[in-house]
């Protein structure tokens, strides 16, 4: 559970931090259970993510944030394939990004 959370809130603090500079902000989280599977989607209207770093996003110690240390998404897919799941991300420059997880219910 602790670990989950963790997830949710890195996903949303990064969602939060794409959404600082837009002037009409945007933030949708969806969870739906289908079949045996839940799935949360956290989605922003932010600036997106550009081809070239979107396939680097969970590299360990892959950062675009001067602060950032990278760990973070990495960390977020290890948690979620340790529990069976699966995260995945769409973004489309100027549109906004989407990360999803699927996660097996019992």
């Amino acid at each position: 559970e602790t670990q989950l959370k963790q997830v949710l809130i890195n996903l949303i603090k990064n969602a939060l931090e794409a959404l600082e500079k837009i002037a009409e902000p945007k933030l949708d989280i969806a969870v739906k259970r289908i079949l045996n599977h839940v799935s949360v989607e956290i989605s922003d209207n932010g600036e997106g993510i550009p081809a070239e770093i979107l396939e680097k996003i969970f590299v360990p110690f892959y950062s675009t944030k001067a602060e950032g240390s990278g760990i973070g998404l990495s960390l977020s897919r290890q948690i979620i394939r340790k529990h069976g799941g699966q995260i995945s991300v769409v973004s489309r420059q100027g549109k906004g990004t989407t990360f999803s997880i699927s996660l097996p219910v019992e």
